[in-house]
């Protein structure tokens, strides 16, 4: 009985695992509504409003309430875990709403104490909620007051499903949180392997330990059976304080000292323990020397344990400690005693011993409700039906948005062919003087029927004023764009003035944090490309200012109408009678430009066909019974890769205007060669009269006033297009400096921790990450997202991605990247040749400068971060130095 009293340990000692607090989201079932009218073009949102309203029912009852250790409560969270993970079939992960939660160890030290993380992720709201599942189960187990078999029965049952739900987040949600994120360890602390597997180890050994006091109070079980379920108690715990201090992203730093001193005790205890329930197998079989040996490794173990426990340990774990501790100098004194006068067996070293492995009879459960969320629901398990089980599958959208944005794209490069070959006529006409040569001696009086074809097709396309109205929106888009990088930049700085004050306060951190201007290289090695595009851009929509300031007036007669066109166009002598006077080569000419003039109406009309049947091409109806035949029936995952054949068979209906277009480049070619030979002809035949040469030169300069009108508008439609594409990737990298700033606000109890639970390891070590490791990993979204360093900027523009991206034939869902395109060049019809634009230089390769301000930067008329620059000075608009 003394025995069993020096082991036993009461309800009290274990100790409950804390959840993440939400924050509640008001805007939810708007924005879900928002969401569904935005994206999904085929579903009324107001058909889906009882479903909104259900989920959001369920996170307010469940989620954003205070948790309890309580089943029903569990049941609730695992009911909307089930919903979520549906939901995930049908939407992406990132729906532009943020989901917030506190850490489940607010941080010691902090500017901004308790600071909650915030992603737009449905998986880190599936990982939280799976994270406070695990919690509950845990404390529900702590509550118990296993004082007899039945308590101790139903506390093991709840910390084995604790410890699989815990290991299911670590193996299949984990990874892919970590792949949505700019930063591996913007989600916190608390979603990373090393504090998720501490805790899942800690919960295991709380599992081993009711294995253990449920043989203690059986009574019938060996010394050495019972040893060996106390030795792998110890293990457990060992193992815990091993993955907290990993060499990865140790979270030792984040757990609260008491809880390492208590793991800590726990370890010594039980390693005791079981050597002391060793040393009394060796009594019975009269190893005299070995009981002694583990009597006094057993005490050396106590000691160590209740020095430990010191930190705050719960008084209940060190009363048990210390009434081991007395067990074994009783057994210790009087087995000395019996051995010195009685036995004198000789006593080995400790190392000598034999080793003591442990028993384990813990086994992981994960629940069916966790495992396979959407069987359950489906199943019927959870008491609800499916929410939003009739909009489509993600799969399916994603399959149809890839084939509309193939299609797409296919028309778009129609459509370039058709410029690129109409800019070649325009510019070979020019350099010829044609066709303004030939309606200067065809009509000495009155204007060409083509040109007043192409005044019209101006004033119908809005004149000058389309023209002002596109070129003010390219303006307003790019200010647009630059205050948002500014934005962004503010945020550094924010960083970087807090980060400032703290070492300030306690100069000691310096060597164990990581400076801001290493901290947040890859972002402002991002900054700086945007900034220099930002600047390409400009230099773009200068040029395209400049050509409208140029060619306004001429693009403001030919808009004025006819009246206007005469005034400006003068006209030979009226008696000319016409085409008596016209030279013969003048009929071949004029054929040849009429032929050209068919040839550009013709490959407007296979854009235009293109056109209409990429709007009549809804290919919906296959892709569902497509996806129907190859789900099986199964939990609604529907997989893109599922639809390439079905895809490929459907674009074979553009082949024919594709090669009806690429057999015009061949033609034009050959047709252009022969109107420079009649031309030829032409001018070696021709009268020069200065009267006729400058009523050609004024009809020239109308036709031509024709194509830069083109290319103006064209090139203002492309900078918004390029703009608004931009602006979602700076509101993206906005989003990452936010997380940043975040981070490394939570980071900052990391460092203070350090130091108090320095004195719980042999030999002191840090557990902060390298300088800069835990925040330069800034890969590209997406996309997804991995750590492969940052693309070039040679990319054509992209339309915006919030909800897909436009991945290639071999590559289904290419991440987002935080590099811009190149803004677009400008369109050539009428002169020059085709250049590809400059990409954005890229940061210097050796440029590491300790701080560097934007408005230091600018002022300077620098690009951010000028590696021949440092600026920095006290006293910037936040008074901490800015982005450093």
């Amino acid at each position: 009985m003394v025995l069993w009293l020096t082991e036993y340990l009461p309800q009290s000692n274990f100790l409950p695992v804390p959840t993440k607090r939400a924050l509640p989201l008001p805007s939810f079932s708007q924005h879900l509504l928002n969401y569904i009218s935005t994206h999904f073009r085929d579903a009324h949102p107001e058909a889906f409003k009882r479903d909104v309203e259900s989920l959001v029912a369920l996170r307010k009852e469940w989620v954003e309430a205070k948790a309890e250790g309580h089943p029903e409560i569990v049941r609730g969270l695992m009911r909307y875990h089930a919903q979520l993970a549906f939901l995930l079939t049908k939407f992406p992960s990132d729906i532009s709403l943020q989901f917030t939660y506190h850490l489940p160890f607010p941080p010691s030290y902090s500017l901004t104490p308790d600071a909650p993380i915030s992603l737009a992720s449905l998986t880190f709201e599936r990982a939280s909620v799976l994270f406070n599942i695990a919690g509950l189960y845990a404390s529900m187990a702590a509550a118990e007051r296993r004082a007899e078999a039945e308590s101790i029965k139903r506390a093991l049952g709840y910390l084995s499903a604790s410890a699989g739900v815990l290991e299911h987040l670590i193996r299949n949600l984990l990874p892919t949180l970590q792949s949505e994120l700019s930063s591996p360890h913007a989600a916190g602390y608390d979603m990373s392997e090393s504090f998720l597997g501490t805790i899942k180890e800690f919960v295991l050994a709380e599992a081993q330990e009711c294995y253990w006091q449920q043989a203690v109070l059986q009574g019938s079980y060996k010394n050495g059976l019972i040893g060996k379920l106390s030795m792998k108690v110890s293990e457990y715990y060992k193992a815990a304080l091993t993955s907290m201090n990993g060499t990865d992203y140790p979270s030792s730093s984040f757990f609260p000292p008491n809880w390492i001193a208590h793991i800590t005790v726990k370890q010594n205890h039980f390693e005791a323990a079981a050597q002391y329930r060793l040393s009394q197998e060796d009594l019975e079989k009269s190893r005299y020397g070995e009981e002694i040996a583990r009597l006094r490794v057993a005490e050396g173990l106590a000691k160590k344990g209740l020095e430990a426990g010191k930190k705050g340990v719960a008084d209940s774990v060190v009363s048990d400690l210390k009434n081991l501790q007395a067990a074994v100098k009783a057994a210790l004194d009087r087995a000395v005693r019996d051995n010195d006068l009685v036995y004198v067996c000789p006593i080995p070293p400790a190392n000598q011993l034999p080793p003591l492995n442990g028993v384990g009879m813990v086994k992981v459960a994960i629940p069916t409700e966790v495992s396979d969320p959407i069987a359950w629901l489906m199943g019927g398990g959870a008491g609800m039906p499916a929410l939003f089980s009739a909009l489509v599958p993600y799969g399916v959208h994603l399959a149809l948005s890839i084939y509309d944005d193939r299609k797409d794209t296919l028309v778009r490069e129609l459509d370039g062919k058709r410029e690129e070959l109409d800019g070649v006529a325009a510019s070979t006409l020019q350099s010829l003087n044609l066709p303004g040569s030939i309606q200067a001696l065809e009509r000495p009086v009155g204007l060409p029927p083509s040109l007043l074809k192409k005044a019209e097709e101006v004033d119908s396309n809005g004149g000058v004023d389309r023209i002002r109205s596109l070129l003010q929106e390219v303006e307003r888009l790019s200010k647009a764009n630059t205050q948002a990088l500014n934005d962004a930049m503010d945020i550094l700085d924010q960083e970087a003035t807090e980060n400032e004050t703290l070492l300030s306060r306690q100069p000691g951190l310096q060597a164990n944090r990581a400076p801001s201007h290493i901290a947040n290289q890859p972002l402002i090695a991002t900054a700086q490309q945007y900034d220099a595009t930002i600047r390409q851009a400009a230099g773009s929509d200068g040029t395209v200012r400049v050509k409208w300031e140029e060619w306004s007036r001429l693009i403001e007669i030919l808009a004025g109408g006819e009246d206007d066109i005469n005034d400006y166009v003068p006209s030979t002598s009226s008696s000319s009678n016409g085409s008596s006077s016209l030279p013969p080569s003048v009929r071949p000419i004029r054929g040849s430009l009429e032929e050209l003039d068919d040839r550009i109406a013709h490959r407007a009309r296979l854009v235009h066909d293109a056109k209409n049947i990429a709007a009549a091409d809804d290919i919906r109806p296959a892709v569902l019974t497509e996806a129907t035949r190859l789900a099986h029936g199964g939990t609604g995952d529907v997989k893109t890769e599922w639809f390439e054949d079905l895809f490929g068979r459907s674009l074979e209906k553009y082949d024919r205007i594709k090669e009806e277009m690429d057999a015009e480049g061949s033609k034009q070619d050959s047709l252009l060669e022969h109107i420079r030979s009649q031309n030829d002809a032409f001018i070696s035949e021709r009268k020069d009269d200065p009267i006729v040469k400058e009523r050609e030169r004024k009809l020239q300069d109308m036709d031509l006033a024709y194509w830069k009108r083109r290319e103006i508008v064209d090139n203002a439609e492309e900078g918004i297009k390029f703009y608004n594409s931009f602006a979602e990737m700076l509101n993206q990298f906005k989003g990452t400096c936010t997380q940043f700033l975040n981070s490394r606000r939570a980071d900052v109890g990391q460092i203070t921790n350090q130091f108090q639970n320095v004195s719980f390891n042999e030999t002191p070590s840090s557990h902060t990450p390298p300088p800069g490791q835990a925040e330069q990993s800034y890969p590209s979204p997406a996309q997804h997202q991995s750590q492969s360093p940052a693309p070039s900027v040679h990319r054509p523009p992209s339309p915006p991605k919030p909800f897909l991206a436009h991945p290639n034939s071999s590559q289904w869902q290419s991440g987002a990247d935080f590099l811009p395109p190149p803004p677009p060049p400008p369109i050539l019809r009428s002169g020059g040749i085709q250049t590809q634009p400059r990409s954005a230089p890229p940061p210097p390769a050796d440029s590491a400068p300790r701080r560097v301000t934007r408005a230091s930067a600018a002022a300077a008329k620098g690009p951010i971060g000028d590696a021949d620059r440092n600026p920095y000075a006290k006293g910037t608009r936040r008074g901490g130095g800015g982005v450093v």
